[in-house]
């Protein structure tokens, strides 16, 4: 079928591609259902195949899950919360449907937390068991302490997969009589906290029944698909795909980490199909050497949250296969996707398509009126199975969930077609003399130039005009001022932004940015930085009045 054209009267949605009925893909009631039934249906197939690790079948997979939940069953009840703070090793996906299971609720803690961001998710979320790697014990134990708490801390001291076999039970826990109901917290994922102390983000068996079934519909799979993952488990993302892969007989592909010089050839090694990124992934993957690898592969398409326009073609014709565009979070799940039709057309405008079946997207002002079409406002979010809420925050539970739509905090557009564009977070707005500034649009001026490999944008403070911009660029392997020189950098931004837009300050980076775990950039680190005065920058107006 042809793609619709851009710009015609036309409403895109899913429904013009192969798309299923709501809740065709994904028949059971629990997540721990799903898990059962897709181990007995192909027990000896792969489930999991850890980069330079151990490679599981759903079968031994299943016997590992249900061997851990018998140690569990006796030093847990329903309700109790267990903590897990591991690395990407098998562990931690064989301890989520163990604790689940017996109906309890994973709290995932960042295998790189410290004392103060372990201690803080450790006494907002009270665990009962805290499960964690030789690495990261004296972390646990100094801020167990710290917050005068007292759990029982099982830690794993053998080789993948063997690090639970120790913690095997009397006898193992049938998860065909697991009893989980839908409603139930499968999960608490902590937010950020970029404006405050994180919330624990409460996920149930329906939030993930319903994201998986979206994902499936959206996007059929079968048992010859091989997932990619290279993202840190402690995410909801790999689980998603571990999921994914059960209800479609496929496979889950796992790196350790993310790594722009292993990568093709995990690719290629491991014969993955499809890639799931987010934040600048591509644009590294963009710094690496060519290679045969990079398009002697079976993937057919990623995904990727946050895709930059300006290098989505080059992306394309490099490595041979579509990258779509999506928009989520993990309050609301799967929210926007580019429909299969569409990929073509919509390459480098920086849509992120259109809501799936069962999702409404509206578009607010600060009194939450719809604004219109070619207006950006707040992305609302209503559909079926969002999240719960913030663990012990009704409040702010009430308040990010008023008028029965998620508020999301972005800040969005949408076009005469319906597609769907990102302008910036709420809160990265940054005010310049009385003028609304988004951070994530200088930021994609400033990437789309051929020798910025990434860039990150901060408001500093100004006596006068309130705010500054400040722009932290990274530019390609040995470039610096001399051969980038800052006045072209200002020309580029010049050529492409509104005067009042274009960064005020800017800082040449020699190594990659200081990045979370979902490899988006810490901008903490650089505000951090520049309040204590650490930042050397350029001054555009100094060098526009010499």
């Amino acid at each position: 079928m042809s793609e619709p054209a851009l710009g015609s009267t036309e409403s895109f949605s899913h429904y013009h591609g192969d798309v299923a009925p709501d809740w065709s893909a994904v028949p059971d009631g629990s997540i721990i259902e799903l898990l059962h039934r897709g181990c007995m249906e192909d027990p000896f197939r792969p489930l999991i195949i850890v980069d330079d690790g151990p490679r599981l079948t759903r079968r031994e997979f299943l016997e590992a899950c249900e061997a851990f939940a018998g140690y569990l069953n006796p030093r847990m009840k329903a309700g109790d919360h267990v903590a897990v703070m591991l690395d990407n090793r098998v562990e931690y996906m064989v301890a989520f449907f163990a604790i689940v299971a017996l109906r309890g609720t994973l709290v995932s803690i960042a295998p790189t937390a410290q004392v103060f961001d372990a201690g803080h998710i450790l006494k907002d979320s009270q665990p009962t068991l805290v499960i964690c790697g030789t690495e990261q014990r004296a972390v646990v134990d100094a801020a167990l302490k710290e917050q005068g708490l007292s759990a029982e801390v099982v830690v794993l001291t053998d080789p993948e997969p063997q690090g639970l076999d120790r913690f095997s039970g009397d006898a193992p826990f049938d998860f065909s009589q697991a009893q989980c109901d839908r409603s139930e917290i499968v999960a608490v994922y902590y937010t950020s906290g970029s404006t405050g102390a994180p919330k624990g983000c409460m996920l149930h068996h329906g939030w993930w029944l319903r994201v998986i079934d979206i994902d499936l519909r959206l996007f059929r799979r079968g048992w010859q698909d091989r997932q990619l993952c290279c993202l840190p488990f402690y995410y909801a993302d790999p689980t998603i795909q571990l999921l994914t892969s059960l209800a479609s007989r496929g496979t889950l592909v796992a790196m350790r980490r993310f790594s722009v010089s292993r990568f093709w050839d995990v690719v290629t090694r491991y014969d993955a199909t499809e890639i799931l990124s987010i934040a600048s992934i591509p644009a590294l993957l963009m710094t690496g050497k060519s290679s045969e690898a990079e398009k002697d592969h079976r993937i057919r398409l990623a995904i990727h949250a946050g895709l930059p326009p300006a290098i989505h073609a080059e992306l394309i014709e490099r490595f041979g296969f579509h990258w779509h565009n999506q928009y989520g979070a993990t309050e609301g799940g799967v929210m926007s996707r580019v429909p299969n039709q569409l990929a073509n057309s919509t390459v480098g405008t920086g849509t992120m398509g259109v809501e799936p079946p069962g999702v409404e997207v509206r578009l607010v002002d600060d009194d939450d009126n719809e604004v219109p079409v070619g207006t950006a406002g707040e992305a609302t979010i209503r559909g079926a199975d969002l999240f719960v809420g913030y663990l012990g925050r009704p409040d702010e539970t009430e308040k990010s969930m008023r008028g029965g739509y998620y508020h999301t905090g972005d800040l969005v557009r949408r076009d005469e077609n319906g597609l769907l564009y990102f302008v910036g977070r709420k809160k990265e707005i940054i005010r310049r003399s009385g003028e609304n500034i988004s951070a994530s649009e200088v930021e994609s001026v400033l990437i789309a130039h051929d020798l910025i490999v990434d860039a990150a944008v901060i408001p500093v403070p100004h006596d006068i005009r309130g705010e500054e911009v400040m722009a932290f660029i990274l530019p390609k392997d040995g470039i610096g001022p001399e051969t980038l020189p800052v006045e072209q950098v200002i020309d580029w931004c010049r050529e492409r932004l509104a005067g009042f837009k274009i960064p005020r300050f800017i800082a040449y980076r020699t190594e990659d940015f200081e990045r979370l775990p979902s490899m988006k950039i810490d901008k903490k680190v650089l505000r951090d930085a520049h309040a204590r005065g650490e930042v050397d920058a350029f001054d555009r107006e100094e060098i526009e009045k010499s």
